[in-house]
């Protein structure tokens, strides 16, 4: 990725006084490829803007290689992909995003032939379609950060997206911007995840040591950032990670990312697990209790309460009700700790039903820990330490 971003730069450095030589660089490459690449772009890019500049797509050409940049005020991503380079010279020129990327997205699967000439780029299609669309010159498109030596972490997808879907724990109140982050940190010493919005808190710890706890630097990364670069690297293998005093790095062979950190301090969330370890347990089906909350939330239940209690039968039920409907199920094969009372539970039920999703496919029981009515419940999954989620009952 080093030399990606060195090849990019040197590119850039010479780009004037190519385009000044020659009027027109021309380029074919896969519809699926660039769209791939247009689409992580367009996680970047800002929805809208007064400033022209930022609403489009750097396109650098060096030889076979197509250097694609999208820049935001809090994020910045740079991808390479191989080309066919038709014109034999190499420029640069700002693609216009939202356009751009919508009218690729209708083409046909196959080879496209793109070709600058002045002020538009032509895009040729198929066996005859042509489209134009005008092009900015690249002089004052913004420079990406500057990677630096950096510590890289090997991470994998899997843990990047597990850790992504904390971001459904995390608020979106402008007023309390580390609420609207996910928390990385060392906990004792493994990578740690974990998000809050005051009303429920999740966990995740990964299973990747901390080799340099004295260099490690704790951060909050935007949520809903980081969640939609996770959902675009689909295809990425070998991903790296790091963490400096000013972003959030991912990188691959063909992609390097930076995300901005939000400057504030991240609350100490300590307190609220030292009661993990008390009171009951009651182990049920992730399935039927997904099921089970999925047709709750079907009726306007108010903060979507749904009641967890044992019924005078001794069965397991979840229930909840609205002001003209109400809903009962129970749960046969639900296992309560022998001698156990459990305590009636109300829960916000959607809250309880996203923390399902901290799991993955393989999760097949989920085990709630509570010890009072008023007190915080504990979800974890079975099998599997690396997830919690905290949640405060509707009282």
């Amino acid at each position: 990725m080093e030399i990606l971003l060195e090849q990019r730069h040197e590119n850039h450095v010479d780009e004037k006084e190519e385009v000044a030589v020659t009027s027109e660089m021309a380029f074919v490459v896969d519809h699926g490829a660039l769209m791939n690449a247009l689409t992580i772009c367009g996680k970047v890019i800002p929805k809208s803007s007064a400033i022209p500049i930022m609403q489009t797509i750097k396109f650098d050409l060096n030889g076979d290689t197509l250097f694609i940049t999208a820049v935001d005020v809090s994020q910045s991503v740079l991808q390479m992909m191989e080309v066919k380079n038709t014109g034999g010279v190499k420029g640069s020129y700002l693609f216009p995003a939202k356009e751009g990327i919508e009218l690729i997205k209708r083409l046909p699967a196959g080879s496209l032939t793109l070709t600058r000439k002045e002020s538009s780029v032509h895009v040729q299609y198929g066996k005859s379609g042509k489209a134009n669309l005008s092009v900015l010159d690249s002089d004052e498109f913004p420079a990406l950060p500057v990677l630096g030596k950096t510590d890289m972490i090997p991470i994998s997808l899997e843990t990047l997206r597990r850790a992504a879907v904390t971001s459904l724990f995390t608020a979106t109140d402008e007023k309390t911007p580390a609420l609207n982050g996910i928390h990385i940190y060392n906990h004792e010493g493994k990578l740690g995840f974990q998000a809050t919005d005051r009303h429920r808190i999740s966990r995740f710890v990964s299973d990747i040591p901390i080799d340099t706890p004295e260099t490690f630097l704790s951060s909050i990364v935007p949520a809903q950032n980081f969640k939609q670069i996770v959902d675009s690297l689909k295809d990425s293998v070998a991903i790296q990670f790091a963490v400096t005093s000013t972003y959030l790095i991912l990188r691959d062979k063909n992609i390097v990312y930076f995300g901005r950190l939000i400057d504030a301090t991240f609350p100490d969330l300590s307190v609220a697990f030292k009661g993990i370890d008390q009171g009951i347990t009651i182990t049920l089906s992730k399935e039927e209790l997904d099921k089970t909350l999925y047709r709750a939330l079907s009726l306007d239940a108010q903060n979507n309460r749904v009641t967890l209690e044992v019924d005078t039968t001794g069965e397991f039920v979840v229930h909840t009700q609205s002001k003209n409907s109400a809903l009962t199920e129970g749960f046969p094969t639900a296992i309560l700790d022998a001698n156990a009372s459990f305590p009636v539970m109300k829960f916000n039920g959607k809250y309880l039903r996203e923390a399902l999703l901290l799991g993955n496919r393989e999760t097949k029981n989920v085990q709630i820990r509570v010890s009072g009515s008023k007190n915080p419940g504990y979800l974890t999954l079975e099998g599997d330490p690396s997830v919690t989620a905290v949640l405060l009952p509707c009282l």
